[in-house]
């Protein structure tokens, strides 16, 4: 067990040295020529790293629980009621959202339309009561953490 602790030290330690680099590179590293707009050379470089990060994070956010579940099956009931009602939250979500067009003037472009814009209403609505929930759990922790 050490040992895998260690390499994921390890590993944690290069990913941040990469993403300090890139970053570095980005704001630093100049500008693209005869660009209409500024537009720093590394953009590229950073945007696919960010990429690579967020399928190590997805592939780990979906892995490690599912090891969790075969290595521990009391946590299934745990976990399937988690994910019910992280469903429950994005239904929600989507019940609430609207996906009318918008009036915008001057605007043509391809995402000003019903799926776009519920999907967007969608994920703002999961984001705010997402973030309301997270705060509610710190204070109800702190309330429960002072009684006892």
């Amino acid at each position: 067990m050490l040992k895998v602790t260690k390499l994921l030290n390890i590993l944690t330690i290069v990913m941040f040295a990469i993403t300090v680099v890139l970053i570095g590179l980005f704001v630093f590293g100049g500008e693209l020529p005869n660009s209409q707009y500024p537009s720093p050379v590394y953009t590229d470089e950073l945007i696919w790293w960010a990429y690579i990060l967020l399928a190590l994070t997805a592939i780990a956010a979906i892995a490690f629980p599912v090891v969790k579940l075969f290595s521990n099956p009391k946590q299934a009931l745990k976990t399937l009621i988690a994910i019910v009602g992280i469903c429950l939250l994005v239904l929600i979500a989507y019940s609430l959202s609207d996906g009318t067009i918008m009036k915008l003037p001057g605007y043509d472009g391809p995402d000003n339309v019903e799926g776009t814009l519920k999907f967007a209403d969608t994920m703002l609505f999961t984001m705010y009561f997402l973030g309301i929930g997270a705060v509610l759990a710190i204070i109800v922790t702190e309330i429960i953490r002072r009684v006892r």
